[in-house]
């Protein structure tokens, strides 16, 4: 964690400086998660991202060339689902830092098409892993219990640090809005001695101060 604190100070010196130089935007973003595990078995679950993002305008290297950055709370994980019998969700809260190299191409004044690619690393926060059904009811009622949920990450659970590569295709209007698709691909475990991997489409919406 506190290497993931000096991270973000390095970075918010480094837009602060890129800033004084007018090739800095700060913005908003939210949008919607469909997550997944990388290994068989597990189904696709539906979650959130929210959070501040940066591009840095890079022309002294070419036109339309830039950095895209973030800091973004998000909702990951993935489920089994089996009916009204059993289902098992698995809910992990990270903060996500994405530093991607884009290029934007500026049909005209109103309206660009981009892409970006880059890595990001990420830190788990909190949440749950939750089971619920008609047989876990039942095992709940004959041998006791007062919960069917228990900390997602932990020794026997998920690994809190995680990393990947991740790809993003958009469009801008009037140099303000943004409309998004991405996709995350984690290079490393995210529970140990599993070879299970964080996957994540992402949907988003960004605004431009």
């Amino acid at each position: 964690m506190k290497k993931v604190l000096l991270l973000i100070a390095m970075l918010t010196v480094s837009l602060a400086s890129i800033n004084a130089q007018g090739n800095l935007r700060w913005g908003a973003t939210v949008g919607m998660n469909s997550s997944n595990f990388s290994i068989t078995g597990f189904d696709s679950k539906v979650g959130f991202h929210a959070g501040v993002k940066a591009e840095v305008g890079l022309p002294q290297f070419s036109d339309g060339l830039y950095l895209d950055m973030g800091a973004l709370l998000t909702l990951k994980g993935a489920k089994v689902d089996g009916g009204s019998a059993a289902t098992i969700k698995f809910n992990p809260y990270y903060l996500e830092i994405p530093v991607h190299l884009g290029y934007k191409y500026a049909v005209n004044e109103n309206f660009a098409i981009f892409g970006n690619a880059g890595p990001y690393v990420a830190i788990g926060l909190f949440g749950k892993a939750k089971i619920k059904g008609d047989v876990i009811d039942d095992i709940m009622d004959e041998y006791g219990g007062d919960g069917n949920s228990t900390n997602v990450f932990g020794d026997d659970a998920m690994k809190r640090f995680d990393f990947g590569l991740g790809l993003k295709a958009g469009v801008e209007f009037n140099q303000k809005f943004q409309i998004s698709i991405g996709y995350d691909w984690g290079l490393i475990e995210n529970i140990k001695d599993s070879g299970n991997k964080n996957r994540n489409l992402m949907i988003s919406l960004g605004c431009f101060f």
